[in-house]
């Protein structure tokens, strides 16, 4: 039999029986603490959604609107654009620039724009005759934010107009021939690339024009990033829609 004096271990420490117990008046008063937290909040933001916009800043008018040179407005954030917003975009001339002329319309030069604007690569087309006409296009290459290099690769790629090979080396025989893309590094240079291959029509893109802005419908997103082998990656991959026919 066991001893009488035996005694059972403890199986709390000593310090278990010195922590306060949780009364009931301890739940009540954390009921209490989050009731008014979560009236306190609601109050603020009815506060904030109903003061007036004046109130936060007096010149309304500069807060909600970019005014162009030309006259027009524009509804844009304040931060980091400022009131007034003066853009002015180049495209280059086919006539211009060695290379172009064949990258728009063959080797042969019988391809048309009207042939290319076709189908899902007709954004090549349809974003250069944008810009042609556009009120913030200039002529003057001194003067501009931004240039457009016109190019309709895709489709004189499937035309038969110009190989993989020849749309290589004619791209890097025209960029040779554009001091303002070298003296950006072609950050400021604007290329679009109408199809699911996005930049690799031009195989040497990553060499080349890394650091610059291209449009691209489907452009592999992370994909194109990921196949680089280049140092580091200034360029700027927009992602765009092709081109539907309505109707």
């Amino acid at each position: 039999m066991g001893s009488p004096n035996f005694k059972p271990t403890r199986i709390f420490s000593p310090h278990h029986h010195n922590s306060p117990p949780c009364t009931r008046t301890h739940q009540i008063g954390a009921l209490l603490l989050v009731a008014s937290t979560f009236f306190l909040v609601r109050l603020f933001d009815h506060l904030f959604s109903t003061c007036p916009p004046s109130s936060l800043n007096h010149d309304h008018t500069s807060q909600n609107f970019v005014h162009f040179s030309d006259g027009g407005s524009l509804s844009w954030p304040q931060i980091g654009y400022g009131s007034h917003l003066s853009l002015k975009i180049y495209v280059y001339e086919e006539d211009e620039i060695d290379g172009l002329k064949e990258l728009l319309r063959g080797r042969e030069g019988k391809i048309s724009a009207d042939a290319c604007v076709k189908g899902q690569w007709g954004t090549q087309v349809k974003i250069h005759r944008l810009l042609l006409q556009s009120r913030f296009r200039t002529r003057k290459k001194e003067e501009a934010n931004l240039f457009f290099v016109p190019a309709y690769v895709k489709c004189v790629r499937m035309m038969g107009g110009l190989n993989d090979k020849e749309i290589n080396s004619t791209y890097v025989k025209a960029l040779s021939q554009m001091p303002y893309f070298r003296r950006s590094g072609g950050r400021d240079h604007i290329f679009v690339f109408p199809s699911g291959a996005g930049a690799h029509l031009f195989r040497s893109w990553a060499t080349y024009i890394n650091r610059s802005i291209i449009l691209t419908p489907e452009c592999r997103g992370i994909g194109l990033i990921r196949k680089i082998r280049v140092p580091s990656i200034h360029g700027k991959i927009l992602s765009f829609p092709g081109m539907l026919k309505m109707g």
